[in-house]
């Protein structure tokens, strides 16, 4: 179990660097943002990115989870058939919906934008195909266990966003647009450079029906579920538009990005947590050992959540020469950070519970899962913005995704069942709420704030977190460490 648990750290550890590097853009971008546009400016790229957001599920269908599970239990002609179907099926459905998007580009900006922004609608859609294209390359990559290159293109598209930014966004002054310019040329520089990649992996005399049919008979039902998804995510920015204004939804989004470092890094996860799992397969112990890696990931994103509670509000206010990490006019948005951070650890419990899923091949319980959260989600959305704001709505998007991981407990645990350790489940709560009490009913100082970053890694140990074979081998290797 040891070396399995250290073989997925390490790809862990890999795929999510670039995925951390791949998304980390869009925060080194916040004080360009934050300190050049207005809310409401920031409230307009906001809904552009949910619009990206939520139409990215939709232009995949369920044809990327369904052709890494394909992909990596095929072999010679039987997975470059898969690939080419895939690919060829993603590239139709793209350019039929770039087209749509530019013949009615001033119809869907009103809602969507604002009105006056058709421009940006067609901008919006070339990323959205170019971004399609390039990942299947991505999800090659991943299922042959090739992370450095899959690293070299995150790194690539990071360099190519930042620099460009600067040039549109700070130097040309071209705001809103010029930050969605910025990701159409980046988008496609990756997708010509990932384009070999995709053509060496292409036969396109293996593109069937059989495999077409196959692919969406498992990914389709993830559309549902991708959708469902998006809406838990994106819904509030639309509602937070409808029932207050542009410029309140530049705020939220402000501290909703900063609640999205937990997302990076669980999605780092995600990445190695899928081939992992299905490569594992069905084999003796996997259930038990599935749990184990469950018990570390838990307690590991705890700390990171108990990290971001205390310095997210000195992070804001961090001069950075002359201008602060956030605008001063963006400082009142930290205090949904934690909300949003404590919804997305949720959600990596929702994502460890999926090995079930796809060994068992029931993805329609996903989407029952997910159709849940998306419904609580939109329902306490409505509920809680008139009375609570902002606020309000990262309540509603910290209890959707808790509920969805319970439900979706519920659900697996069927067809599926895995032993939790949840002795060590308890104590990360426990430890969690601790900090968490203590942060709200302690006055603020460095030093409190330096004692809650300690306090919850000691409370896991004093409570008996670790085993009596855990313990001995970090003392082990402590000692190897010093002696070298």
């Amino acid at each position: 179990m040891l070396r399995q648990i250290k073989a997925l750290s390490a790809q862990t550890l890999i795929y999510g660097l670039g995925h951390v590097l791949a998304r980390s853009v869009t925060f080194l971008l916040l004080p360009l943002y934050t300190n050049l546009f207005t809310p409401a400016d920031y409230g307009v790229l906001s809904l552009a990115y949910a619009f990206m957001g939520f139409m990215i599920v939709v232009l995949h269908y369920g044809m990327d989870a369904a052709l890494m599970k394909r992909y990596i239990q095929a072999e010679g002609l039987d997975r470059a058939g898969y690939f080419s179907t895939a690919w060829v099926s993603l590239l139709i459905t793209g350019i039929g919906f770039a087209l749509l998007v530019a013949l009615f580009r001033e119809e869907l900006a009103g809602p969507l934008l604002g009105r006056g922004n058709g421009r940006l609608m067609v901008y919006l859609a070339v990323i959205l195909v170019l971004d399609v294209m390039w990942s299947l390359p991505q999800l090659a990559l991943r299922s042959e266990n090739r992370p450095l290159a899959y690293l070299g293109f995150s790194l690539l598209n990071v360099t190519l966003s930042l620099g460009l930014n600067l040039i549109f966004v700070l130097q040309l002054r071209l705001g809103v647009e010029g930050a969605l310019l910025s990701n159409v040329i980046a988008s496609g520089a990756v997708f010509l450079l990932s384009l070999p990649i995709a053509l060496r992996r292409l036969n396109l005399k293996e593109i069937s029906k059989d495999r077409w049919r196959k692919l969406m008979r498992f990914g389709l039902p993830f559309l549902p579920a991708g959708i469902f998804a998006m809406l838990m995510e994106l819904a509030d920015r639309y509602i937070l538009k409808l029932l207050t204004d542009v410029h309140t939804v530049g705020l939220y989004s402000a501290g909703y990005k900063l609640g999205t470092l937990m997302l990076l890094v669980v999605m780092g996860f995600n990445l190695a947590w899928h081939p992992f799992f299905l490569k594992q397969g069905d084999q003796p112990g996997s259930p038990r050992l599935f749990a184990r890696i469950g018990s570390y990931v838990l307690a590991s994103l705890g700390l990171l959540w108990v990290l971001m509670l205390v310095w997210v509000p000195h992070l804001l206010r961090l001069q950075l020469g002359p201008v602060s990490f956030y605008g001063p006019d963006f400082w009142q948005s930290a205090a949904i950070v934690p909300w949003i951070a404590l919804g997305y650890l949720g959600h990596a419990a929702f994502l460890l519970q999926l090995p079930g899923v796809f060994l068992r091949e029931q993805p329609k319980l996903v989407a029952l899962a997910r159709g849940a959260g998306a419904g609580t989600n939109v329902g306490l959305n409505l509920l809680l913005i008139p009375a609570y704001g902002p606020l309000g709505a990262a309540w509603a998007t910290c209890f959707s995704f808790l509920l969805m991981a319970v439900l979706f407990w519920l659900l697996t645990r069927r067809i599926y069942p895995i032993p939790y350790e949840w002795g060590r489940l308890a104590r990360i709560a426990g430890s969690l709420g601790l900090a968490a009490a203590l942060y709200r009913f302690t006055d603020a100082s460095l030093w409190r704030d330096l004692g809650l970053s300690l306090l919850y890694p000691a409370g896991l140990l004093l409570s008996g977190f670790l085993t009596t074979d855990e313990r001995s081998f970090l003392r082990r290797r402590f000692s190897r460490a010093s002696r070298d």
